[in-house]
């Protein structure tokens, strides 16, 4: 089993930090597989939405039981992010492995600076459902976000979120858990269109993973009304950046 043990701890922390803030659990199991298990890109993306997959599904129930998703926003979400996804597996199994790598660390970085100026409070104040057509002018930004889901297995709730909360006047708990919902729905999705078109998966690494990403998926919920915001942001933000630059170094 050798190193693939380590997962089970990532995959509690990776989870529970997902869940938290509502991000795709793709931006930290990428890196993670790339450089500590040392897998290849297109084995380690089917391998991270397989893993994700249980993990969000865990967080997705948990919200979902609260009754805090907006499942109608949620399911027009996936809807449009279909074709988006495709394309981003295809491309994924076209496209040199360096290249997925230099291609990575940049999104990492640019995450990292959307929540250095993001500045998204937690509290709780806004609808707990909104109006789909307000959606409507912003599914481009789907499209696109569902495209880098397909290829790298990122999620898009680092994207959607501000506008649920700017645009949409939701609640952050209720942008959180929806957000959750839909990127279980895109790597479900994602994990069928990968298998199909052929990418390989790690089983040693989800065998491994899918324990802890299931305790962390129940964790993250239970701490959205009690975390400390600023300190999560500011350690998220450290190792992204540090994350992105070597992925980027290790491309040339």
């Amino acid at each position: 089993m050798g190193e693939y043990w380590i997962t089970f701890p990532a995959g509690i922390i990776i989870s529970t930090i997902v869940s938290a803030l509502g991000i795709g659990g793709g931006i930290l199991w990428m890196p993670f597989l790339l450089l500590i298990l040392n897998l290849r890109p297109e084995t380690a993306v089917l391998t991270s939405l397989l893993i994700q997959t249980a993990g969000k599904g865990s967080g997705a129930f948990a919200y979902f039981r609260q009754g805090r998703v907006d499942t109608k926003l949620a399911f027009f979400i996936l809807a449009v992010a279909v074709p988006g996804i495709g394309a981003g597996a295809w491309t994924a199994n076209q496209i040199e492995s360096s290249h997925m790598e230099l291609i990575l660390g940049i999104l990492i970085l640019t995450t990292a600076l959307l929540f250095v100026s993001s500045n998204q409070s937690y509290k709780d104040m806004g609808g707990t459902h909104v109006n789909v057509k307000k959606m409507y002018r912003y599914s481009w930004l789907t499209v696109l976000v569902s495209f880098g889901s397909g290829m790298l297995s990122t999620g898009i709730g680092e994207w959607l979120i501000p506008i649920m909360r700017t645009k949409l006047s939701l609640k952050m708990s209720h942008a959180i858990a929806t957000c959750i919902f839909i990127t279980f729905g895109m790597c479900l999705i994602g994990v069928v269109i990968h298998s199909f078109i052929g990418s390989g998966v790690d089983f040693m690494a989800v065998m491994w993973g899918v324990p802890g990403v299931i305790i962390g998926g129940q964790t993250g919920p239970r701490i959205t009304s009690r975390i400390n915001e600023r300190l999560l942001k500011e350690i998220f933000i450290f190792l992204l950046t540090l994350v992105g630059i070597h992925l980027i170094y290790n491309s040339y």
